[in-house]
């Protein structure tokens, strides 16, 4: 072997070996670094009565859908309930938007990536209230063996009303805009009513038919949380978020 390829074999040995080295370090200290830590908020939402401090929710009335035949038959012996306010037993509150108001970190926010389901069930709209990230994909299907349309009526993005005449239909829409409380209806059945919240954060959530509900995630921080009802209003508060524990926080709506 020639002198001078042994010398640069030599060389390029002493250069790389420490480099290699020096990244199998870098990679070992990665792998043992401490995730970082995420805190969370739970809470309930409760329905406070006008008449005593207990509360009472005023029982939801049935609906009549004798006007069409299909809905009637597969509602047929079960009576189908009004859904402005759903409540239980207690007093607890379901379909309730709760998300960060002020504070939201949206370098820490994580992009959306399934799409959002809105159907419509038995001549209902299936969930009552539904929350997407801006640009991501709203679902709204028809499971029903008849006619629904779907007029959606946002005042800060673009309102459609589809209609959707076969059983599977299926359409996608994006909302580019946030958005709190967009009205959905169909025009055939009136009493199908829904709503849509849009957020440019991932920090939001719905209540449970328990009045139950957890932002998760969310980087430790002073946040003010805002609870929307489609009947009842709004309610805000501040809240502290650390990495430790949970916050635990409760809004009261009056009820009406």
């Amino acid at each position: 072997m020639k002198p001078w390829i042994t010398r640069v074999r030599a060389v390029r040995t002493t250069v790389i070996a420490p480099v290699l080295a020096g990244a199998a370090l870098l990679v070992a200290a990665a792998a043992r670094a401490p995730h970082a830590r995420t805190g969370s908020i739970t809470g309930i939402v409760d329905v406070a009565g006008t008449v005593s401090m207990s509360g009472t929710v005023v029982a939801p009335t049935a609906i009549d859908m004798s006007g069409d035949a299909y809905c009637q038959r597969v509602n047929s012996g079960r009576q189908v309930l009004e859904r402005s306010v759903v409540a239980d037993g207690q007093g607890r509150l379901a379909d309730v938007v709760i998300y960060v108001k002020e504070g939201a970190p949206r370098a820490a926010a994580p992009s959306a990536q399934d799409s959002v389901l809105l159907d419509q069930q038995n001549c209902m709209y299936t969930p009552n209230a539904v929350a997407v990230r801006t640009n991501q994909a709203l679902v709204i299907r028809n499971s029903d063996e008849t006619l629904h349309n779907v007029h959606v009526k946002p005042s800060r993005n673009r309102e459609f009303n589809i209609g959707q005449p076969l059983r599977g239909t299926r359409s996608r829409r994006t909302f580019g805009t946030p958005e709190v409380g967009i009205a959905v209806v169909c025009d055939i059945h009136g009493w199908m009513h829904a709503s849509i919240a849009v957020f440019d954060h991932p920090w939001f959530a719905i209540t449970r038919e328990n009045g139950t509900f957890t932002i998760a995630d969310l980087p430790p921080g002073d946040y003010v949380l805002e609870a929307w009802h489609a009947t009842l209003g709004t309610r805000q508060q501040r809240v502290t978020v650390t990495a430790a524990a949970s916050a635990q926080v409760s809004f009261t709506f009056a009820a009406r």
